[in-house]
């Protein structure tokens, strides 16, 4: 191995690229094999940094949801709750109501799908990068009265509020 291929594996340990550093021999093959230019590996190279990078950060942001379960819109039943219209459904998906700054609320009797739908757009937000943040509405009622009753922290209800 020469000195500069050893130094170069140095260097992206050292910034902590390890995607990087993990695709390099991958990436300099493609390039001595094939009509890819210098860049256009170079730009292959970052590209496996930051698809990781974002797959990161979408799971972090799901995970800081605190969602009850991971089921999507697709794994709704809508022949079992013929009352909830699919095509709205889809149409908050696209998290439109975010873009227009207006909430979404799903009432009604337990076992409805309720909390599916709930998650499941709120986990395509947080996937989109929007902070997010899974309660259901006795839980968000009963820190509030903690609040009230000086019971919780003043932090942890500024937390709550930075929904």
């Amino acid at each position: 191995m020469n000195s500069t291929y050893v130094q170069l594996k140095k260097n992206l340990e050292y910034l902590k690229l390890n995607q990087m550093d993990l695709h390099l021999d991958e990436v300099i093959d493609l390039i001595t094999s094939s009509p890819l230019s210098f860049t256009e590996g170079l730009c292959k190279l970052t590209n496996y940094e930051i698809d990781f990078k974002e797959a990161n950060m979408i799971r972090s942001m799901v995970k800081v949801g605190a969602f009850p379960h991971q089921k999507g819109i697709r794994d709704f039943d809508f022949e079992f709750q013929p009352s909830v219209n699919p095509e709205e459904i889809k149409d908050f998906a696209t998290l439109r109501f975010l873009e227009n700054a207006e909430n979404i609320v799903f009432l009604g009797p337990s076992g409805v799908g309720k909390t599916h739908l709930a998650t499941a757009i709120g986990v395509t937000a947080a996937k989109k990068r929007y902070s997010t943040y899974f309660i259901k509405c006795h839980d968000l009622i009963m820190q509030l009265k903690k609040s009230k009753t000086g019971e919780s922290s003043r932090s942890k209800i500024k937390t709550l509020f930075q929904i």
